[in-house]
């Protein structure tokens, strides 16, 4: 392939976007990754097609450890390293691209990125060979994409076009790094001893402890000059347990954490606690009563509350846009328009809310927040961003694909889409936790109810047993009486929940839950909530399929 021929001042604008900016680092893999951007951008092009206008180089240098243990045994116990190398190359320009388009072939979705594995060696001339490869096969599939689109569009009338990609001032961020080193043994020997408190608890079909963490760099540099070299990392702890009741209905109950390392996990002796807690409900639970199914006003405390809101609330404020498909009819269904987009300046939640993501933040309370980060996927530094003032919708949070009436990034791109940093939502009317129950049963009194519920964990998406559709599956939940009683009850799980309940919060409390929740195997996003009663919820019971029980009780039977 022939160079192509540039003006010195073009060749002068691209040196000095990947001269070396003073705190960077100068290693074997940053410099071929500046090398060949370099030579990607001055010669890589087709004859008589367009070269690429933007290229995105990520490298991430990872490690990491799995133990799984049931009953004291462990099995599955692995630990590796790994390095895998990503390039997106768009030809066209910022207005249109071959970004954010569905071949009939499905072969472009993404802006033509490539991933493969990379040397874990530092190897110079191993890393600018593979970086030559994939970025030159990323270069044809976009070129073959691009023509395709024009093609496309050639016939359609576009009213008011949105920009592909949007402009960006580039970053240089260099963090210290850490040497990608497995966890030591403790880890695991410490899933086996949890797992082991499950074993001497009866009544228990089955129970498991499943702990990981993956940790290391990830090398970044695009064409605009945005360098940025970051520590990542993600810890996983899983406490599961589930038994059978007597009409067949598996019940489960778990807990689930995620931290930045497993060192920010609780100490053994609360994680112990936690076990005994997870059995003890499923034991309960077990021998409950299906609850009834209900629509009225509904409390929801703790954990439950912030999962809700991650499930809910937070999608509907980011701005995610659909993309364009070859064929229309095959495009539907490949993602959907935010519906808060047409909502900007209007009523969303009740009028004493105010909503933020500040990924700013790294503590709540001495606990360490995992979803805090200080520049995104897109090499765009993170903005703490003010979404909704006295319940009216300021603005949504965004990545670098433009959207109607929001044509710059906050610095919300995230593992290929729009993610949440931390995402917190406070009352100036909160009141007391404890007095959340009191106002709760005045309220059923006042709406003429003989009951109501008071739900406390709800399983997270992937997590949920019991059937399909509907809102999210209820783990913990308790009937109350007007005198205060409670009661568990199982097989229930939340109805659509619509947007507009969330304008219709009663009450919310002081106290506030923090909830962190993984994007992908090295990121986290974080919810920060108080407990809330909703004036109106949905409680329908679950649709599940009964299994028989064993012909054979547990060997572990008492």
């Amino acid at each position: 392939m022939k160079p192509a021929r540039i003006t010195t001042a073009v060749a002068l604008v691209i040196a000095l976007l990947f001269a070396s900016a003073p705190g960077a680092q100068d290693t074997p893999l940053m410099s071929a990754m500046q090398d060949e951007m370099r030579r990607s951008m001055t010669e890589l092009r087709l004859p008589g097609e367009p070269g690429p206008y933007y290229v995105e180089y990520e490298v991430n240098d990872l490690v990491s450890m799995r133990a799984v243990a049931r009953l004291g045994g462990i099995v599955d116990d692995l630990a590796d390293r790994g390095r895998t190398l990503q390039v997106q190359v768009r030809v066209g320009d910022y207005a249109f691209d071959n970004s954010r388009f569905i071949t009939q072939d499905r072969g472009a979705r993404a802006p033509a990125l490539s991933e493969l594995t990379a040397s874990l060696d530092d190897n110079y001339d191993a890393m600018r060979q593979q970086l030559w490869l994939t970025t030159d096969a990323a270069y044809k599939h976009a070129v073959n994409v691009f023509a395709r689109k024009k093609a496309t569009f050639q016939n359609r009338t576009v009213a008011d076009a949105i920009p592909d990609f949007s402009r960006d001032t580039p970053n240089d961020v260099v963090e210290t790094t850490v040497a990608p080193r497995p966890q030591g043994r403790e880890w695991v020997e410490r899933a086996r001893e949890l797992s082991a408190i499950f074993a001497a608890t009866g009544g228990l079909e089955g129970s498991e402890v499943w702990l990981s963490e993956t940790h290391g760099n990830r090398y970044y540099l695009n064409s605009e000059g945005s360098k940025t070299v970051t520590p990542v990392g993600s810890a996983y702890l899983r406490i599961a347990a589930e038994a059978q009741a007597e009409d067949g209905a598996t019940v489960r109950d778990l807990v689930v954490m995620i931290e930045r390392t497993l060192d920010d996990l609780p100490p053994m002796e609360q994680l112990r606690m936690m076990v005994a807690d997870v059995a003890n409900r499923t034991r309960i639970r077990r021998s409950a009563g299906v609850g009834e199914e209900f629509t009225g006003p509904v409390l929801v405390e703790g954990q439950a509350s912030a999962q809700l809101v991650r499930q809910t609330l937070v999608p509907l404020l980011l701005a995610r846009r659909p993309a364009d498909a070859e064929n229309q009819r095959f495009g539907q269904g490949q993602g959907q328009a935010t519906p808060f987009l047409t909502r900007i300046g209007l009523r969303v939640l009740t009028d004493s809310f105010f909503v933020s993501d500040t990924p700013s933040v790294r503590q709540l309370d001495g606990r360490p927040v995992a979803g805090a980060y200080l520049v995104d996927d897109e090499g765009v530094l993170a903005k703490d961003v003010s979404l909704v003032e006295k319940g009216r919708l300021v603005t949504l949070l965004t990545g670098r694909t433009p959207q109607r009436r929001l044509l710059k990034s906050t610095g919300h791109g995230r593992s290929g889409t729009v993610h949440a940093g931390v995402f917190q939502m406070s009352s100036t009317e909160a009141i007391p936790l404890p007095q959340l129950k009191t106002k709760y049963l005045d309220l059923l009194k006042l709406q003429d109810k003989s009951f109501g519920y008071i739900v406390r964990s709800i399983a997270p998406p992937g997590e949920a047993p019991g059937g399909q559709g509907g809102g999210p599956v209820i783990l913990d939940i308790v009937k109350v009486t007007l005198d205060g009683r409670e009661e568990p009850v199982r097989g229930l799980r939340f109805g659509d929940v619509p947007p507009s309940a969330f304008r219709d919060i009663l009450e919310a409390s002081q106290e506030r839950t923090l909830e962190n929740y993984r994007i992908n195997v090295v990121g986290a996003a974080s919810v920060i909530a108080p407990s809330m009663i909703f004036e109106e919820l949905e409680i329908e019971q679950t649709r599940e399929i009964v299994q028989k029980p064993p012909l054979v009780p547990s060997p572990l039977a008492p």
